[in-house]
């Protein structure tokens, strides 16, 4: 099983153990002076551990701080920097990894030269304006933290000239010699991203007339000259490679498929050991992000991967949301030869052993939720929505991997994402963890998640198979009471029952064809803290349907659900959400996808705020094309029996006394996604037993998924 992946590969004179190559990412965990300390360092052995077979690291800007973007990136413009990426190396050496140093200049995008009023490099002076979209679904707050992270005077351009280019190609070789002298096996030239090299390779932003612009060969001197004196420097036995773009999406006359197949071959001739295939997108759009360099669309570069392999002789690594079972293909079928992930590996470290052990069910899925690559925006340090561990590794892996020194029997009431992250890690660290869940089925509202966002069901299949193999009592349909506690008396209690939802106070808002959140999840799943009373609002043809796909199990599995919900919903068609944050726009872009007519009213300015921002470009962008109607600034006003009145703020202001216009939208079904609320209920009638509780996750007030992943993990790692 995966004989492909966990085969080696030759790459230059560097053999590779495997296949699988960890893609860099920009984590801003360095020092704040660019030196490699403990944080970095423990990161990056995390993954070695995990059983990659090459690492190839965040970005090293090579006159750091010049053509930087970030104080909080890996540096090597001298030999101070040396001994923190000798320990990082070694440390990564030891877990049998090669690992590569990806060199770049960030050109046109360096904020650190921006910051400090310095000129930035670029090929010529740009010309190509962009989208200019990037901040229309920002909140206010986060544009305050994107313009302090690129805060400075208003950005001036150097066209390269002949000095400017020398001292580039220099300044590559020259931290190429230092990433040989710290013990790296490689070089990865970051020839992509809008970068320098890329600029230089991009007719969208290169306009030179000289030897270094228009033709696809002059467009890659620069690249080609930087390889060939990192080879001259380096020695042709060490390994460099470019990585470059594929194309360049929403860019009119960016680089084609025909460019970079002409690029790739190029860097061949000039040394190249591989190439590494990526691409980019327009910088100023927030919905490109997700097109490129972080793709939406699972193994979205595949094809124009294999179409450069086929014109070179060297290996070819692609990157791109591909999963194992692809990849192994892909290999099998000589179409790529290495495959590189990168948000993979921040959700499990040992995606690489799991796979070699072929136990794939075992590893953590990532959840395309893009909380990592937010944090780069605003110069934080990355997290993982679904590992608290990632980024933490220096203060909490060896934790995980020990017992406690003191265990204990833990109770955890709730059988949700916080419940079940605790009881993981609780059993891991040796703890007798019993685990009691009201309902029939673990999950709690991450099931009905894992209904309406499709990588939800991934994790939560992950949550619920962990805990179901590790020494956890689980107790299914079990109502924790004072009595209970006596007779389990464990020595602490973790509540973790979720959030509770305040009824909307709104005319109309008690009639049949209006559902709060519970009430759809109790429809949809069978799960959920309603009355039981959402199953009598439906029609006698709803109530049979309903009750049909429960007896036959549908609606115990979100994956069936999701299909045979494209034949049957008990929802009407013209469907109005009331809230437009994360839980309303998944609502809403599900029911669109199966054919509904969705109005979304919020009574913010902004929508998804919940959401990691560029997902919520593209899921914003996605309502749009499906005809969903985003209405922000409202104020509910009532619900008929076949509409939802409204007032726009706007016109509230304007006319106070009159008490603003009111606007109507059609409304077969209603559906309130709001009034999440702390639920403190049960904690205070458990504080009576004089054991010692902590409430985790959405019962303190919505966290979201990853709220309650990071508190579960924490309610128990934090602890002696």
């Amino acid at each position: 099983m995966f004989e492909a992946l966990k085969s080696s590969i030759q790459v230059g004179k560097m053999l590779l153990p495997n296949r699988m190559a960890m893609s860099a990412m920009g984590v801003e965990i360095a020092e704040e002076d660019g030196h490699a300390g403990e944080p970095i360092i423990a990161y990056y052995e995390e993954r070695a551990r995990g059983g990659v077979g090459l690492i190839v690291t965040e970005v090293c800007a090579i006159a750091y701080p010049q053509g930087a973007t970030a104080l909080r990136q890996l540096a090597l413009s001298s030999d101070k920097f040396l001994p923190g990426l000798r320990e990082l190396t070694s440390r990564v050496h030891q877990h049998g990894a090669k690992i590569a140093l990806q060199l770049v200049h960030h050109g046109k995008v360096s904020r650190v030269d921006m910051r400090a009023g310095r000129p930035l490099l670029v090929p010529s002076e740009p010309r190509f304006a962009g989208a200019m979209d990037l901040a229309n679904d920002l909140s206010a707050e986060e544009i305050g933290w994107l313009m302090k992270a690129v805060s400075g005077p208003p950005p001036s351009f150097k066209e390269a000239d002949a000095t400017d280019i020398a001292w580039v190609i220099d300044s590559f070789a020259m931290a190429a010699d230092r990433a040989k002298r710290a013990g790296f096996d490689a070089i990865e030239v970051h020839a992509a991203h809008g970068y320098l090299l890329s600029e230089f390779l991009s007719p969208a932003w290169n306009f030179r007339e000289d030897e270094y612009g228009g033709s696809a060969e002059n467009r890659a001197r620069l690249l080609c000259e930087v390889i060939r004196a990192i080879k001259e420097r380096v020695g042709d036995s060490f390994p460099v490679w470019p990585r470059i773009d594929c194309r360049e999406f929403r860019t009119p006359g960016g680089i084609a498929l025909g460019d970079a197949q002409r690029t790739a071959e190029l860097a061949e001739e000039a040394g190249a050991d591989a190439v590494h295939v990526s691409a980019y997108a327009d910088a100023t759009s927030g919905v490109a992000f997700t097109d490129a360099p972080l793709v939406h669309k699972e193994s979205g570069y595949v094809e124009d991967a294999a179409a450069i392999k086929s014109r070179i002789d060297i290996p070819v690594i692609a990157v791109g949301r591909i999963e194992p079972e692809i990849a192994e293909e892909l290999i099998k079928k000589g179409r790529i030869d290495i495959v590189a992930m990168a948000r993979k590996l921040l959700a499990d470290p040992a995606l690489p052993n799991k796979v070699k052990a072929g136990k794939v069910n075992d590893i953590r899925p990532c959840i395309y939720c893009y909380t990592c690559v937010a944090q780069p925006y605003f110069d934080r340090p990355v997290r993982c929505a679904v590992n608290a561990l990632t980024g933490h590794e220096a203060a909490f892996a060896g934790l995980l991997r020990e017992a406690s020194e003191r265990p204990r029997r833990i109770l955890i009431v709730g059988g949700g994402p916080a419940g079940l992250e605790a009881a993981r890690v609780a059993s891991l660290r040796g703890h007798d963890v019993i685990l009691c869940e009201k309902s029939k089925r673990l999950g709690g509202t991450l099931r009905f998640a894992a209904l309406v966002y499709p990588p939800n069901e991934r994790l939560l299949d992950w949550l619920e198979r962990q805990v179901r193999e590790l020494d956890i009592d689980v107790r299914l349909q079990t109502e924790v009471t004072l009595d209970l506690i006596r007779e389990i008396s464990p020595d602490e209690i973790l509540i973790a029952i979720g959030a509770r939802r305040a009824r909307p106070e709104v005319e109309g808002a008690d009639q049949d064809h209006v559902f709060d959140g519970e009430e759809l999840r109790e429809l949809l799943t069978g799960d959920g803290k309603g009355s039981g009373g959402a199953v009598e609002k439906l029609s006698l043809t709803g109530r049979i349907a309903l009750r049909a796909a429960r007896a036959t199990g549908l609606t115990q599995s979100p994956r069936q659900l999701r299909l045979a919900s494209k034949l049957f919903m008990p929802i009407g068609a013209n469907v109005v959400i009331v809230g437009g944050g994360l839980v309303g726009l998944e609502l809403a872009e599900f029911l669109a996808e199966r054919g509904r007519q969705v109005t979304v009213l919020e009574a913010g300015p902004k929508f998804g705020l919940e959401m990691a921002h560029p997902r919520r470009w593209r899921v914003l962008y996605e309502l749009r094309q499906q005809g969903v109607q985003l209405v922000p600034n409202v104020t509910l006003h009532a619900i008929g029996r076949r509409d939802v009145e409204y007032i726009l703020d706007a016109d509230l202001q304007a006319d106070p006394e009159a008490g603003g216009s009111t606007l109507e939208t059609a409304a077969d079904t209603v559906i309130f996604a709001t009034g999440l609320e702390a639920n403190a209920t049960l904690a205070e009638t458990l504080r009576e037993s004089g054991i010692p509780l902590r409430e985790i996750g959405d019962v303190k007030g919505p966290g979201y998924l990853e709220g309650a992943i990071h508190d579960g993990f924490h309610a128990v790692i934090d602890r002696p």
